[in-house]
């Protein structure tokens, strides 16, 4: 009985060891690096992107390195829309999600837990009066998603990376 005891004192004892372990995995010299870029980012409020996935209830769509960029409170990007939409298209206007400097008040707050910034912002597009909602989550691996939702048209997510030049 006593072997037993002893046997499940030391089984938990190691595996509360190898989670600690786990818990606080060092980081390699250029995941510290990407981290104290986006660290850096964040603070200066200057954030430059590209989405390379468009994600949609059809599946992903590559996308060529499509830029967006949060400059002091600005927000720019052009970025393709696949998905339902309430609004009409006369002659050759285009559908895609475009901002071009737009004015844009954001919230922010950083997961610990997970390991990333999300910033939620509106904005409105640069050629008619559609606003759109966009949640923006900025993973300390480099990692961004970017969610917009409008009432003219259906939620839309797309992936990519921040430019961080080191």
């Amino acid at each position: 009985m006593k072997k037993i005891l002893l046997f499940i004192l030391l089984s938990v004892f190691v595996a509360g060891a190898a989670y600690a372990q786990k818990k606080e995995k060092k980081l390699s010299e250029k995941e510290l690096r990407t981290a104290q870029a986006v660290a850096k980012k964040m603070l200066d409020k200057d954030l430059v992107m590209y989405m390379s996935v468009l994600i949609h209830d059809y599946g992903k769509v590559a996308l060529d390195g499509n830029r967006v960029s949060l400059v002091d409170d600005k927000f720019s990007c052009n970025l393709p829309y696949q998905g339902s939409s309430r609004i009409n298209t006369y002659g050759s206007q285009d559908i895609s999600i475009t901002a071009d400097n737009a004015p844009v008040e954001v919230d922010s707050f950083y997961n610990d837990k997970k390991g990333f910034y999300k910033l939620t912002f509106s904005f409105k597009s640069s050629y008619d009066s559609e606003r759109f909602t966009a949640t923006l989550k900025v993973f300390l691996s480099g990692k961004v998603t970017l969610d917009v939702s409008s009432s003219e048209r259906g939620n839309v997510k797309y992936q990519g990376g921040l430019l961080i030049e080191m």
